[in-house]
């Protein structure tokens, strides 16, 4: 029997010459390129008599556990004795991966089925097709923004010659890891009747997915040292995300065809499958190989609904090949950001770093032909647990090889900790704009519970006899900060970080907005709101109140003040096939002042009105000029007040006033006169 895991301890680094400083990624986990050599029940266990150990699995960096890793204690330890996600109707149908190596699809593609039905995004008739997923995963696309161009993953020597075979990229082994970075960068997940089975995918279908990949979560297992805590960390990630995939060794001897039980103590992945739930009853006497304890997993097999259990199968938590568990959270198209740019284009996903102080990605803004863009979120693949995070946000880059020669976007920048490891979504605090072509750096700094510094996954190329990860790597994308200095990773060592910037294009937005996002009307009044837009907008407009008691609107927009108070008008419509929200926040004050008169009188300014008996007070306005900044110029608390002066320097004043009304500490305002000019002489 021959085993790679000699191979754990290999390792690339690039040397900094100029600064005379170390910098080495070291590749974690063992590097035996897999596949599974899997298919119909019988075909697999022949197979595996003869191979006990998969030459074909490619395992992925090490996961860094933080000290306050315990999921126990995320949930206080309280767990039901059994769990089944076909209970609440969150699994599809069993299906059937034939005589192919496509596990790693199967098993991926029903987590993510799972998710979404748990998320109410699709319900349980839903079939993505794993179809897509291989064949887009050993046929990359250039990505629309062309920043992955040249980065692909393919078929190494000794299995070149599934290139010529139409269904190679079926043959061919696979990770699941490798998996998930593949779907980070939003390439192929559709449904089956877009891409069958057995099909070859139409080029163009790579980046029209249906739904995408927002976050991947990567989770230890420990059956050795740590059975209760990786036990309990697997049932979070199913209530959290609906299912978790997971690569096993699956040998004949180890399988119980009677109780389609199934329990290994060989090391080694060959197989991929899905976790449903779990049963801690389950009799430790079902297992050939005997547990010291009772409980087991809920798996759902891709052999068909002949195999096990209709399609499932029962594994004891005790088995010591369960490895890669992978969750997701998936989005649909309309959820999805309209822009992923990154360097990052290969699915290789045994790099990992851990010695920068910081980590950065410089991008042109591109994204909206021509017109501006906002940054809304980032995405950073982390491989340690309990990972504190600190992202800034640099814009206008003057040198695109110093990734903070911009201006630091101070309201962006955004902390917080990732529970679990994987390729992750990151809001920002505050969105950023981005001019067209213009340069901007996302920075990010990773901190484990104990302070060190966190492990970032890292893309690079990487080739062995039977896959080839090609990353191609330039100057000014990602840098590392050693000792203060930060240095051109592409240039040093050809890496590339693994950070993503997701932008909305603002083209179609700015074509469009309300005449007013937050007014002040008086009781009684009536005020137009309107959307002004452009021929991007398809449809009616459909006008809410929030609140019918304090105002009233019509199918027109207009506002009708009813009574004291503060609420929301939203104007909902039609764009691009996107529905669109637009709110304006209306707070209904006092009736507005009558007979306003201002004048000068002997170098003063003075104001008179008709007192009203609705108001606790009044206050003043003035500015420069017409349309200028308006400043206070009084508050006036006496409600009984009809007249005030103010003795005012040489110059023309434009003069305004509104009343208020108290509501506890707060006041509401009523609607502002009209302006009034006076010349002081």
């Amino acid at each position: 029997m021959r085993t790679t895991q000699d191979q754990s301890k290999k390792g690339w680094t690039g040397i900094y010459k100029k600064a005379k400083v170390f910098c080495a990624v070291t590749l974690l986990g063992v590097l035996a390129i897999g596949g599974v050599n899997t298919g119909k029940p019988d075909k697999v266990y022949a197979a595996q008599e003869e191979f006990p150990v998969s030459e074909h699995w490619l395992q992925g960096a090490e996961i860094h556990e933080g000290e306050n890793d315990s999921a126990l204690q995320r949930r206080g330890g309280v767990f039901p004795a059994r769990y089944d996600a076909r209970d609440y109707g969150y699994v599809t149908l069993v299906k059937d991966q034939g005589s192919f190596e496509s596990c790693w699809a199967f098993s991926s593609i029903a987590a993510m089925e799972a998710n979404l039905i748990k998320n109410r995004k699709a319900d349980a008739s839903i079939d993505l097709s794993e179809n897509q997923l291989s064949y887009f995963f050993y046929n990359r696309q250039k990505d629309k923004l062309g920043y992955t161009a040249g980065d692909y993953n393919t078929y190494g020597k000794d299995n070149a010659y599934l290139a010529k075979d139409s269904r190679g990229y079926l043959k061919a082994s696979g990770s699941l890891m490798a998996t998930g970075l593949s779907l980070a960068t939003w390439a192929g997940v559709t449904t089956e009747a877009r891409s069958p089975y057995l099909s070859t995918p139409d080029t163009s279908l790579c980046y029209q997915s249906d739904y995408s990949v927002r976050d991947v979560y990567l989770y230890n297992y420990d059956a050795k040292n740590n059975l209760s805590n990786s036990v309990a960390k697997i049932k979070q990630a199913i209530l959290d995300h609906g299912a978790v995939a997971c690569g096993i060794n699956m040998l004949p001897a180890c399988y119980n065809k009677s109780n389609a039980s199934y329990n290994c103590q060989i090391k080694g992945a060959n197989h991929a499958v899905t976790i449903v739930g779990w049963d801690d009853s389950y009799s430790k006497d079902n297992f050939n190989v005997k547990p010291t304890e009772n409980g087991a997993w809920i798996v759902k097999n891709s052999y068909g609904s002949q195999f096990g259990d209709n399609g499932y199968m029962y594994v004891s938590y005790e088995d010591v090949t369960l490895t890669e568990f992978m969750a997701f959270e998936m989005v649909t198209a309309a959820e999805q950001y309209d822009n992923n740019y990154q360097h990052d284009g290969t699915a290789n996903p045994a790099m990992a770093y851990n010695k920068g102080e910081w980590y950065a990605n410089v991008f042109q803004a591109k994204g909206a032909g021509g017109y501006d863009e906002q940054l809304k979120a980032v995405g950073v693949y982390s491989l340690t647990t309990y990972c504190d995070y600190q992202v800034e946000i640099y814009t206008g880059l003057t040198d695109a090889g110093k990734p903070t020669s911009g201006t630091k976007v101070a309201e962006a920048t955004t902390c917080g900790t990732l529970q679990d490891a994987g390729f992750q979504t990151i809001a920002l605090t505050n969105p950023v704009s981005l001019k067209a072509g213009e340069y901007f750096a996302v920075l990010v700094r990773l901190k484990d519970s104990r302070g060190n510094n966190g492990y970032i996954g890292v893309d690079t190329s990487y080739q062995n006899n039977w896959i080839n990860f090609i990353a191609t790597v330039g100057s000014n994308q990602s840098f590392v900060k050693l000792n203060g200095k930060w240095y051109d990773w592409g240039k040093e060592a050809q890496a590339n970080a693994r950070i993503k910037a997701y932008t909305d294009k603002t083209a179609v937005k700015s074509t469009y907005k309300l005449n007013a996002s937050k007014i002040n009307v008086s009781k009684g009044s009536k005020y137009q709101l309107s959307v002004k837009a452009g021929d991007t907008v398809k449809t009616k407009v459909t006008w809410k109140s929030y609140n019918k008691k304090i105002l009233t609107v019509n199918s027109k927009g207009k506002v009708s003040a009813k009574s004291y108070g503060t609420t929301t008008v939203s104007a909902t419509f039609s764009d691009a096939g996107k529905t669109k929200k637009l709110k304006c926040k209306i707070t209904v004050g006092p009736a507005k002042i009558k007979k306003y008169k201002a004048k000068a009188v002997k170098g003063k300014l003075k104001l008179s009105w008709k007192k009203s008996s609705s108001v606790n007070g009044y206050e003043v306005y003035y500015a420069t000029a017409k349309n200028g900044k308006y400043k206070k110029l009084a508050t006036i608390k006496k409600a009984s007040a009809a007249s005030y002066t103010k003795k005012m320097k040489k110059g023309t004043y434009y003069v305004k006033m509104r009343p208020y009304r108290k509501a506890g500490s707060k006041k509401q305002y009523g609607s502002d006169t009209s302006i009034k000019e006076v010349t002081i002489r």
